[in-house]
């Protein structure tokens, strides 16, 4: 194991003789020139130029390029004086139009240098101003006045009242569909109290609702003819951006539609005492048209301001039930209002019943006490009704 292990130093030895007689030889001066090449150095940063020069120069260029940039915009604008010429142009090119499709026009361009009728101002009569407040009000874009759809104040109406309204925008509806008409007409603008031929109110109540199969629908019925046509007629068929909804105007067919008769309407139209209306049956006509009862819903919030909710719009399959949710509730009755409260008084008369909580104080009044309880308190500087108050037991000792 021994001379084993002795062999192979010794190749181990003769390899790296062989191997350091085979380097290349290198003299001094090679050595020397190869240590001042060497440096961990940057190459930029060997030149003395910082890191913000640099960046500086990168962004805004050095001054050599901005000094050629300089003398090439000087050498252009030369030529742009040498060559200049008035500008002309003709109709086409005198207009422009804008993003918004409305038209615009171009000045000429003039130059002063060369009108010779130019002559300079010296004063500031008869020269345009701009950004007074003459100049701002003259100018001021006051846009389109605005109306809203929903009257301003929510009319209250009584369940007849309810009732009669549902009767007259449905025959309405109705007719229109009728017709051939877009439903939604229903809502243009009326003229009103200009032209009494646009009261249409006064030709819904001869309109008689009729439920068919289930095939058919709904329909309307009306004794006279001429009445359906003087409704239709009532009713626009087209809607100018420029007409606006008069507020009379609604009041006045909301009256109407809802008074007792042609020669009541606005006496007192909207009084909710008044119990009139027409007949129940035609209140359970099916509302399957969406087209319907979305138009029902509009002009009942065009006419008098009440909103309904979604869920009840979607749930409603009648008219019923949209009048079921417009309908004044009647008030919850007391307890002491019920009819077994009543009987009792003739089986007790000893019980009584009252509306509302009982103290001492109306035992006391019942007695014919009170008033001399009231005097000593009061003589006596003490609380008349409870002891509530901070200094109440403090002032009674």
């Amino acid at each position: 194991m021994s001379s084993a292990r002795g062999v192979r130093s010794t190749e181990q030895a003769l390899r790296l003789a062989s191997s350091l007689s085979r380097q290349s030889y290198v003299c001094k001066a090679c050595r020397a020139q190869a240590i001042r090449a060497f440096s961990t150095t940057h190459a930029q940063s060997a030149e003395g130029v910082s890191f913000f020069k640099r960046m500086q120069d990168t962004l805004f260029g050095t001054k050599a390029s901005r000094d050629r940039r300089e003398a090439q915009e000087k050498k252009e604008r030369g030529r742009e004086v040498e060559g200049a010429s008035p500008t002309i142009y003709d109709d086409e090119q005198r207009t422009k139009v804008g993003p918004d499709g409305q038209t615009y026009e171009v000045a000429a361009v003039v130059e002063a240098a060369r009108e010779r009728q130019y002559v300079q101002a010296t004063s500031l009569d008869g020269l345009e101003t701009v950004g007074s407040e003459q100049w701002v009000r003259a100018r001021a874009d006051k846009g389109e006045q605005y109306v809203g759809f929903v009257p301003k104040k929510r009319i209250e109406l009584g369940s007849s009242q309810w009732m009669m309204l549902l009767h007259h925008i449905t025959v309405e509806l109705l007719v229109l569909q009728k017709a051939g008409r877009p439903v939604g007409q229903v809502c243009y603008p009326r003229q009103g109290l200009e032209d009494p031929n646009s009261y249409s109110w006064l030709y819904t109540r001869s309109g008689t609702i009729e439920t068919g199969s289930k095939s058919d629908g709904i329909k309307v019925i009306f004794a006279d003819p001429l009445a359906e046509e003087r409704l239709l007629l009532a009713i626009p068929k087209s809607l100018s951006e420029s007409q606006l909804q008069d507020e009379r105007a609604l009041m006045s067919e909301l009256e109407g539609a809802v008074a007792e008769s042609a020669s009541s309407a606005g006496n007192g139209a909207l009084d909710a005492t008044r119990n009139v209306s027409p007949a129940r049956g035609w209140m359970e006509a099916p509302l399957k048209d969406a087209n319907i009862k979305m138009a029902l819903y509009k002009r009942i919030l065009q006419l008098t301001g009440k909103r309904i909710p979604d869920p009840v719009i979607s749930t409603s399959t009648t008219i019923a039930d949209l009048y079921n949710h417009l309908r004044t509730k009647d008030k919850p009755a007391k307890l002491f209002q019920s009819p077994q409260i009543q009987r009792l008084k003739v089986i007790a008369p000893n019980v009584a019943v009252y509306s509302n909580r009982r103290t001492p104080i109306h035992k006391e009044k019942e007695l014919g006490r009170w008033k001399v309880i009231e005097e000593e308190l009061v003589r006596r500087d003490l609380p008349v009704k409870g002891s509530r108050w901070v200094g109440a037991k403090a002032k009674a000792r």
